[in-house]
């Protein structure tokens, strides 16, 4: 059964075009490492106006294996340190779970 991890991201003002930027880079290291789809959703409603950044994997077992390299992979390492120093959006929310339609 698939499995998806989402992040909400509350993008600071005048940072969006950073944010995706971001995003993308992000997501061409994380395929390397299992994600089998991403998808960057902006809401429209709820408490904030919010971009939640999901990533869906085949497997648990690949999600496991994911969280496992990901630490290890220097343009990973290099890439967090950047987005850090100066970053983009603040975290709002992380969630994991089966998507139990696939």
């Amino acid at each position: 059964m698939k499995v998806v991890h989402t992040t909400a991201w509350d993008v600071r003002p005048g940072k969006v075009a950073e944010f995706m930027t971001n995003c993308q880079q992000a997501s061409e290291i994380q395929r390397r490492h299992g994600v089998e789809a991403i998808h960057l959703v902006q809401s429209f409603a709820g408490p904030l106006p919010v971009m939640t950044y999901a990533m869906v994997f085949p497997d648990g077992e690949t999600f496991g294996k994911f969280m496992d390299s990901m630490p290890a992979d220097p343009e990973w390492v290099a890439f967090m340190a950047a987005a850090s120093a100066d970053p983009s959006a603040k975290m709002v929310s992380q969630s994991f779970g089966q998507d139990l339609m696939s």
